[in-house]
């Protein structure tokens, strides 16, 4: 996301903020992330905290001779900050603070700044002593409602149009919940609400289900999946079979594109039903006068001719039985499709 300009601040349009007091809390400061890879796999990063070494600020030392800092969210909550973000900094004690860091972050002042908020300029908007006043909060945006959640949701946020919300009796798992737009007078963000191709998993729990049998008013759970294209691949007995389990990223683009041209597409049940229906009474009310010849209707009570209504119907059925944009490889299901459609 590009983000929107913020306002500076200068001394004289702000009040005076902690960072001017005489009275300090030592244990807590904030730094600006230099490095991320961790040889160790603890998850730790290089912190420099500006300041001189006697109030526990890294001046004079080199990126090399840093101290590593230990994330403070556990391991379940896997947020990494990017180099040139801002975090909190504790350590354990005042008389070695250059040691056994700990860090929490990164900081991130406002939502649309989730993919990177810099050290130098957006991160501290949201303190007094910062650089920069807030950007435009989204909230009073008609264009921007819906993207990110609001005060009464719990929600995890991606660095980049993903989240996992969790709202009355209902989560939702997207991505793609926005998408860019040219800035203009009403929404100076080049984002926007995606109306178009936004993916999504909605799970919604007392919701009124009419017409469940035996129950006219009965109310339960409904899951929507909602996408552009949409594939149900099985790891066992699928046909054709397909590598869903890449270590790097699940299903490789070169997959997926072989699963939208290869899988099978999804045929829609009540067509389907339809054609099968049409297909045993044209069987059933059919006759062939003499050898060889080809089939004809049998009459039967009302006049009903089974066999020309099936012939009549038949080619638009097919045509729009199958879906175009849902896909999947399980095996029986093809099976069951290819006998009752005598393989055509």
């Amino acid at each position: 996301m590009t983000m929107f300009t913020s306002h500076n601040r200068t001394a004289t349009n702000r009040e005076k903020s902690s960072l001017d007091s005489r009275k300090k809390i030592s244990f807590i400061r904030l730094g600006t992330v230099i490095n991320i890879t961790d040889s160790t796999g603890l998850g730790r990063v290089k912190i420099r905290i500006k300041g001189p070494k006697t109030n526990g600020g890294d001046d004079g030392r080199t990126n090399d001779e840093l101290p590593w800092a230990f994330p403070l969210l556990p391991k379940h909550l896997n947020v990494t900050p990017k180099p040139n973000e801002l975090v909190f900094v504790f350590s354990f004690t005042n008389e070695q603070d250059s040691i056994d860091r700990l860090y929490l972050g990164p900081i991130i002042s406002q939502d649309q700044n989730l993919n990177f908020d810099s050290a130098i300029t957006t991160a501290t908007a949201g303190f007094s002593f910062g650089s920069l006043a807030p950007n435009q909060a989204i909230n009073n945006i008609p264009q921007l409602k819906g993207i990110f959640p609001n005060e009464n949701d719990i929600s995890i946020q991606g660095r980049y149009n993903t989240d996992i919300t969790q709202k009355d009796n209902e989560v939702i798992i997207r991505a793609g919940k926005f998408e860019t737009s040219a800035p203009n007078n009403s929404n100076p963000y080049s984002f926007t609400y995606n109306t178009r191709t936004q993916a999504y998993i909605q799970i919604k729990n007392n919701v009124n289900l009419p017409n469940t049998p035996p129950f006219e008013n009965e109310t339960g759970t409904v899951t929507n999946i909602v996408a552009n294209k949409i594939n149900l691949i099985t790891h066992k007995d699928g046909s054709p079979r397909f590598n869903v389990t890449n270590p790097d990223n699940l299903i490789s683009d070169e997959e997926l594109n072989r699963i939208l041209d290869e899988a099978h597409q999804l045929p829609f049940g009540d067509i389907l039903l339809e054609y099968l229906r049409l297909l045993k009474e044209a069987l059933f009310a059919h006759v062939h006068n003499g050898s060889g010849n080809p089939p004809t209707d049998l009459t039967i009570s009302g006049n009903k001719q089974s066999l020309a209504i099936f012939k009549s119907k038949a080619d638009e059925l097919e045509r729009s039985m199958l879906s175009k944009n849902i896909r999947i490889n399980w095996l029986f299901l093809y099976i069951y499709y290819k006998k009752h459609t005598h393989g055509n």
